[in-house]
């Protein structure tokens, strides 16, 4: 992988439609990069791929524009009904 070691993606329909970038560094996880395609975003896929790796991992660092911040809080999100 070009950016990091590992990676999530969201599928809907068969179609890759978001991806997320990570690196692992022992028990820390740090975020690397998050993509949506454009038709897809406000819809809640970006925070679905946030939240498996918030599940996944303790200790997750995200990295943006200089930034650094620790495990973010995220907002509840009413589950997603099976298909």
């Amino acid at each position: 992988m070009p950016l990091g070691e590992h990676a999530l993606s969201a599928c809907i329909d068969g179609q890759q439609v978001a991806m997320l970038d990570f690196s692992r560094n022992g028990g820390q996880v740090t975020l690397n990069m998050v993509f949506v395609k454009p038709p897809f975003r406000h819809h809640g896929v970006a925070r679905a791929l946030l939240r498996d790796i918030l599940r996944r991992h303790a200790q997750v660092c995200w990295v943006s524009r200089g930034r650094e911040w620790r495990r973010p809080k995220l907002p509840a999100v009413p589950p997603v009904p099976a298909a």
